[in-house]
């Protein structure tokens, strides 16, 4: 395998720009918490009506009690689901925030044996791959993940068939320190 470190050098677009915030805006959002926030509420929503149901149609409560369940239960469930999409909307907008100001203009970035570094105008990061979490290639771009704003690197300005090589490549040093 091939250890000279190699560069990059690409300006984002503005698609590609949206396309990295809305990426990471929406990890940011539903960072570990998916079910809690999502799947969970959408549970207790459908229990809830069909034991008001059950209850409403066996004649244990009255008609009218049993609307008024159905009624607070819906209630309740879009007044979660605004909150959740708030938040969403809010992580998303953070997030093209941040990724405007650390990817606008032209960005290098060099890959190496042990680490990625990233040089906008804005900063300079640095992200060793033993740090990495999560590499992957979507929709013409690939994103290094660590702690925070990935790397981004958009695939237009690699060879025919060498994004997945290099995500292969990046993927097999995660978590892995160099050798020596």
């Amino acid at each position: 395998m091939d250890e000279s470190p190699a560069t990059f050098l690409a300006t984002l677009a503005p698609a590609e720009l949206e396309a990295a915030a809305a990426r990471y805006g929406l990890r940011a959002a539903l960072g570990g918490g998916l079910t809690a926030s999502h799947h969970a509420p959408f549970a207790a929503f459908v229990l809830a009506v069909a034991f008001a149901a059950i209850l409403a149609t066996t004649g244990l409560i009255g008609r009218r009690s049993g609307e008024i369940a159905l009624l607070a239960a819906a209630s309740l469930f879009m007044i979660q689901r605004l909150s959740v999409h708030r938040r969403i909307w809010r992580a998303r907008k953070m997030g093209r925030a941040e990724v405007e100001r650390l990817m606008s203009g032209p960005l290098t970035t060099k890959i190496d044996a042990e680490a990625v570094v990233q040089t906008s105008v804005a900063a300079v990061r640095r992200l060793a791959f033993v740090d990495c979490k999560e590499a992957e290639e979507a929709n013409g771009l690939i994103y290094l993940w660590g702690d925070g704003t990935p790397v981004v690197l958009p695939t237009r300005v690699l060879a025919e068939g060498e994004a997945a090589r290099l995500v292969a490549k990046v993927r097999s040093r995660i978590g892995r320190a160099p050798s020596s």
